[in-house]
């Protein structure tokens, strides 16, 4: 997976989102250093039937910054945490009622 710029990821998962269904708010979105742990053992996302994206960003800063702005600006689900230098992925999910926010 190569890196991208914020607005690519941006620009991503909002084209995503509005291909897969429902207002932002149906959404987590999160960043991490292990996507794949992350969505399928941590929220229990469905590898094939679930609606699911993650995108490496260059830095820690920008995952966080994607993060931010879907949370406080698109008022999709997610946590403020720590950040982290190895939070290097941004994914997003649609919520259903078998994952874990």
């Amino acid at each position: 997976m190569a890196a991208k710029s914020r607005s690519q990821i941006i620009g991503e998962i909002e084209d995503y989102i509005d291909k897969n269904g429902g207002s932002f708010g149906q959404w987590f979105v999160g960043c991490t250093g292990a996507p794949k742990a992350m969505l399928f053992s941590q929220h229990g996302v469905k590898q094939t039937g679930d609606a699911w994206i993650a995108r490496q960003a260059k830095d820690d800063l920008d995952a966080h910054d994607v993060v931010e702005y879907f949370v406080g600006t698109k008022r999709s689900k997610g946590r403020a945490k720590e950040r982290r230098d190895t939070d290097l992925y941004v994914y997003a999910f649609k919520i259903k009622s078998h994952t874990r926010v």
